[in-house]
């Protein structure tokens, strides 16, 4: 037995309740509790909310891990007018070291050359280098090591050399 659609909004209606289904189907086999549900039938969209899951307990930080990562960014307060911002070129995942357990490219209050890589973006499998556009002393890192970054996300302020 076959199903013929015969008008547009049949067809829209089709989708709507194949969306609802699949939703349902979301619904039970993913955690959590279902926050909200957006359906469109023209262009098909689909905008589906879960409450946050509660997170994970952490394993307890060393005190020295936690006073470096707070060391990694000034207070924005101290800002230096003519800091130059070097920002993400593309949606990734930051490193600041070569490989886990090495060095960081730079810290804060290293002097840095034109051109000096700073840290890694790793895309779909690629590494991208991010590199200083100008000679200067790191003023602030803005991203943790590991952490997801955005396009045009701040990443490394850099105070000019006079």
């Amino acid at each position: 037995m076959s199903t013929e659609v015969t008008s547009a909004a049949e067809a829209a209606e089709m989708t709507v309740e194949e969306l609802r289904a699949q939703t349902r189907l979301l619904a039970r086999e993913l955690p959590g509790t279902l926050r909200r549900i957006t359906l469109r039938a023209g262009s098909l969209s689909v905008d589906v909310e879960w409450e946050a899951a509660p997170a994970a307990p952490l394993a307890a930080v060393p005190a020295a891990a936690a006073a470096a990562a707070a060391a990694q960014e000034s207070d924005p307060d101290e800002t230096p007018a003519d800091v130059v911002r070097v920002t993400a070129p593309l949606v990734g995942t930051f490193y600041q070291a070569a490989s886990p357990g090495a060095e960081p490219f730079v810290k804060v209050g290293d002097t840095v050359e034109a051109g000096q890589q700073l840290a890694i973006i790793e895309a779909m499998k690629l590494l991208n280098s991010i590199t200083a556009e100008v000679r200067g002393v790191v003023h602030a890192i803005h991203a943790g090591d590991g952490d997801i970054v955005e396009y045009a996300q701040p990443l490394v302020d850099i105070v000019p050399a006079s």
